[in-house]
């Protein structure tokens, strides 16, 4: 929450905030007293009214004037009421910005106290900081704080920044946006475009609601005329597990002068000219990593496993650092480098090794889906990679380290995409990964005392995302640290239980499968009443994802498909018999399958269960069906087992 200005300004991407030198002495304006300020103080609400809400957005405002060039000059206008004690954080303001394009000040930044004592922002609380400072190559972006002070539950908090390109990102182009709906109930939402009359202006209406016009007010003022946007009274978004990015369900409206994607492209071109270019250096390296290797396959591993490892990934969005990559010399001596600086490297290196790679940039499921009929260029978050082999295109992304080279990450998979191939964009969508690719499989070998106690080998594994997050887990870890994190794991699923062995695989030799075993004893696991002893089978029990309440507000998203596999196998103990087993059990649906199959090898009972979770997005009309499937699920499945003591006279 303490990033709320760059959340809620969608031109962040590449636009960012500049504080000039000449910020001091002006953290107070009288123009902050307005008539309409004024009025909807005087008229706000109970704080009664917004029983989910810790603020309220009096009023969230931004009004911009783009000039012929298509650089623009933005001034926002904040006003928050805080309402409880969570909500003080709104206080801490930060807001990043390029200092090499842009130059801000604040027009003015005030508290007004709940006995209505007005206290201006102080300079000395304003500071800039440059949060990458271990990294020359990122020096440029910095962040404006503040913390507005003298701020209780009940008081209003109101600023104004004013924001002024040097020159537009796209040259003679202007691309903006405004989200109208946050986390937090906003009395007054206000956006304006002004612009020269010969200029012509697209919006976009992003998840509009029902009853409410999307259409803006056209106005004009001499020259120019005016888009206007103006809401009152809109409702908060409200948190939910597994739901959608909020710019996939907020109200929001995007804007560009852009007529099409080749603008975009064309601009782009430009960026990223000659910076794959290797030098000698580069050629060394692949020469070095690739000898001996002939198949083209080995070589992509080879040169992925690389870059992933040992360039160290930065994490800065594009709206940090802009669109520009890093050349791939600077980053193969640097050996740090953000998404696109590393992808820079990689496709360099591919290249090299005769093997065809192109750019891709991708919105990861963190932000909105790609809208491909609107040419608002801004919609991207994050770069990849593309191996081109007989006209087909195997997506790689070299940030995830413990990623092999054959999967991708959730966050990547199923979305728009952009392959940038011999300066030409082109459209497609990356892999949606089946079941068997993210998948968590158990094998489990119990021995049941007759006094009820278990001893336990588990062997354990997983593909893709499961496997990479076990990688990760073991990987950046101590062995002292993994074997606390393990034990407290089995004394949680299983009371009382001491770990007697582990061992694991590797983590980064990816050329075998990474394992897990363990063994374990637990002494009192299974419940002994008169001559029954009852135990319950580990692991088996499914459980639904999203499926505790009966109805919801946004879509459930999944990112992917999973398969999580058990096979548990026991033996009946010493002196006892079989009394009741959980039979087989299958359900097939739009949205999961699961299957529990038993058999009996002697005195050995095996079960084998397989929920495969094959929906990745439910939308809430489709939502009470799956609840429904998953209670099914849950109560007429049944993971005990009862045994009982053998008696020779019992008929």
């Amino acid at each position: 929450m303490r990033r709320m200005r760059m959340l809620k300004s969608t031109i962040i991407l590449i636009t960012l905030f500049f504080l000039s030198c000449a910020t001091h002495g002006i953290l107070k304006d009288e123009k902050g007293s307005d008539e309409e300020l004024n009025q909807l103080l005087l008229n706000l609400p109970s704080s009664d009214s917004f029983p989910d809400a810790n603020v309220i957005y009096v009023l969230d405002e931004s009004s911009i004037e783009v000039s012929e060039d298509g650089s623009s000059k933005r001034i926002d206008h904040t006003v928050v009421k805080i309402l409880k004690e969570s909500g003080k954080e709104f206080a801490d303001v930060e807001i990043g910005f390029d200092s090499r394009t842009e130059t801000a000040r604040i027009l003015y930044a005030r508290t007004i106290t709940p006995e209505g004592k007005v206290i201006p922002l102080n300079e000395n609380a304003v500071k800039v900081v440059t949060p990458y400072s271990d990294y020359p190559s990122y020096g440029h972006y910095k962040e404006l704080t503040f913390t507005m002070p003298g701020v209780t539950v009940g008081s209003v908090i109101d600023y104004r920044v004013l924001v002024k390109e040097k020159t537009p990102p796209i040259e003679r182009e202007f691309s903006s946006g405004q989200t109208f709906q946050w986390y937090s109930p906003i009395l007054l939402s206000r956006y304006r475009v002004s612009m020269p009359n010969d200029m012509e202006l697209k919006y976009h209406i992003l998840n509009p609601l029902k009853d409410v016009s999307d259409e803006p007010t056209i106005l004009s003022e001499g020259n120019r005329k005016v888009y206007l946007w103006e809401y009152e009274n809109l409702p908060q978004l409200l948190e939910e597990d597994y739901m959608p990015p909020s710019r996939e369900v907020a109200f929001g409206v995007l804007v560009t002068t852009m007529d099409s994607w080749d603008d975009f492209f064309s601009w782009w071109k430009e960026k990223i000219k000659g910076k794959t270019e290797p030098d000698q250096a580069i050629r060394e390296k692949v020469a070095d990593l690739t000898k001996g290797l002939s198949n083209p396959e080995e070589k992509v591993e080879a040169l992925f496993d690389y870059v992933k490892r040992e360039i160290r990934y930065v994490s800065i969005g594009f709206g940090k650092t802009g669109y520009e990559p890093e050349p791939a010399p600077e980053v193969f001596k640097n050996k740090y480098g953000d998404c696109k600086d590393k992808s820079t490297l990689l496709i360099s290196m591919l290249k090299v090794a005769g093997i065809p790679a192109h750019y891709v940039i991708i919105p990861t499921h963190s932000m909105r889906h790609l809208i491909k009929e609107f040419p608002y260029p801004f919609q991207f978050n994050h770069c990849i990679v593309a191996v081109e082999e007989d006209g087909k295109y195997h997506f790689i992304d070299p940030v995830y380290k413990y990623f092999p080279v054959g999967y991708l990450p959730k966050s990547d998979q199923n979305r728009d995409v952009v392959i940038y191939k011999d300066n030409q964009p082109l459209f497609t969508r990356t892999n949606l990964g089946v079941p068997e690719d993210n998948t968590d499989y158990e094998h489990q070998k119990i021995v049941i005392g007759k006094e009820g106690s278990i001893e336990g080998q588990v062997t354990s594994f997983g593909t893709g995302p499961e496997d990479a997050s076990s990688r990760w887990t073991f990987g950046d870890s101590t062995p002292t640290r993994i074997r606390e994190a393990v034990e407290k794991a089995l004394s949680e699923r299983f009371p009382g239980s001491k770990l007697l062995e582990l061992a694991y695989s590797e983590p980064w030799n990816f050329k075998e499968q990474f394992k897990v075993d363990m063994q374990y004893r637990a002494p009192q696991y299974s419940t002994k009443a008169a001559d029954l002893l009852i135990f319950q089978i580990p692991g088996i029990r499914p459980s639904c994802a999203a499926a505790g309440t009966q109805k919801r507000r946004y879509p459930v998203v999944f990112k992917t498909t999973s398969l999580e596999k058990r096979e548990i196998e026991f033996n009946v103990p010493e002196g006892f018999e079989v009394y009741y087993l959980p039979g087989t059990t299958h359900l097939n649906n739009q949205y999961f399958e699961f299957n529990l199959n038993c058999r009996t090898e002697g005195n050995i009972i095996v079960y084998d269960s397989e929920f495969r979770m094959k929906a990745t997005t439910i939308s809430p009309e489709e939502y009470p069906a799956y609840y429904t499937s998953c209670e099914t699920l849950g109560t007429d499945f049944s993971d005990e087992v009862v045994f009982r003591k053998k008696n020779q006279n019992r008929d």
